[in-house]
């Protein structure tokens, strides 16, 4: 599950992805050849942003653009949470959102995005046939 919500006062898109650490850690081992743990991994932040940035981003006439800033992760109980930043005061309408996370280990994954700015409220869903959608209000 994803959140994107825009902080009014900062100017900024704030995203945070909740992702369960067992099917992240099989995601990770894949896309990077190689076992990972986030109980013995001393570098994660190498390994988990480039994953994200591959497999959540932004897209611009049909090209994939990570314009976000990557803030970092934290550990909780069975869940990492990715912190990612936007800052822009664009309304993000009209851009595409692909978030393919864990669809290539788990073909039957399916991601969410709620995304809010004020009184817009909207969510999307992503499948393995639909990874990628328009945010429209």
């Amino acid at each position: 599950v994803t959140e994107c919500v825009y902080n009014e006062k900062e100017k900024s898109w704030e995203i945070a992805i909740r992702l369960f650490q067992d099917d992240l850690e099989q995601g990770l081992s894949s896309f990077h050849g190689k076992k990972v743990s986030f109980e013995k991994a001393t570098n994660l932040d190498e390994l988990l942003e480039p994953y994200i940035r591959k497999h959540f981003g932004f897209q611009v006439n049909k090209q994939l653009q990570t314009p976000y800033r990557w803030i970092g992760w934290e550990p909780n109980p069975d869940v990492i949470w990715v912190y990612l930043e936007i800052p822009s005061d664009q309304d993000l309408a009209g851009v595409f959102v692909m978030n393919d996370l864990l669809v290539e280990q788990f073909p039957d994954q399916t991601n969410l995005l709620h995304c809010a700015r004020g009184e817009k409220k909207k969510s999307f869903l992503f499948q393995k046939n639909q990874v990628l959608h328009q945010i429209v209000w």
